[in-house]
């Protein structure tokens, strides 16, 4: 399985968690900035990404899409990484549930 990096998330994630998840993306390599988060999500779906962002607008929109997998870091106090590591159960677990949303607030 893997992640794509919402635009406000460091480019460094994709190499700091490539043990886990290997072919992860960023959506700023991608030419996704500042498309919106409608085409970043799009982005996500067509290519079976897990999106990962801080964005809370995702917890909403992704009702409106379907096929969509969001993960979304709310109110972590350590480095994204770190979440990651720490929730890569439940993140890798995600597509293959019913589950869309994923929210980590620690």
């Amino acid at each position: 399985m893997k992640l794509l990096f919402d635009e406000g998330l460091s480019p460094k994630l994709v190499d700091a968690l490539a043990d886990l998840f290997p072919d992860s993306q960023t959506a700023l390599r991608n030419g996704l900035a500042r498309q919106g988060d409608r085409a970043i999500l799009a982005y996500a779906i067509a290519g079976e990404f897990v999106l990962v962002t801080t964005d809370s607008d995702f917890a909403v929109l992704v009702t409106e899409f379907p096929a969509a997998r969001v993960v979304v870091l709310r109110a972590c106090n350590y480095p994204t990484s770190v979440a990651a590591r720490r929730n890569a159960i439940w993140i890798a677990a995600l597509p293959g549930s019913e589950k869309r949303l994923l929210v980590l607030d620690r």
